[in-house]
């Protein structure tokens, strides 16, 4: 993905937007678009992020992402800079 991609992609996705996995289940909110993946903050899980690739974008549509995989085909991301950009007081 070329840079005008990228730059395309972080104007269309914005941080807060709604992500939804293939099963209707909602993943949690999008938090930064890399230019390789999108890091989703997971619902249910304070401490972890979820790393999305983008071919893994289905649409975006009514202010949602739509995803083509389930939240058991993506890698967690659970570390201390995790909890560090949740929680930047407790750093």
């Amino acid at each position: 993905m070329d840079d005008m991609e990228h730059t395309t992609r972080q104007n269309t996705f914005p941080p807060g937007t709604v992500v939804i996995a293939e099963n209707g289940e909602r993943l949690g909110t999008l938090r930064v678009v890399y230019p390789h993946y999108l890091l989703v903050s997971e619902d249910g899980s304070p401490q972890a992020d979820l790393e999305v690739p983008h071919h893994a974008v289905a649409r975006f549509e009514d202010g949602k992402l739509y995803l083509t995989v389930n939240r058991e085909a993506l890698s967690e991301v659970d570390d201390e800079e995790s909890v560090v950009r949740r929680h930047p007081e407790q750093s």
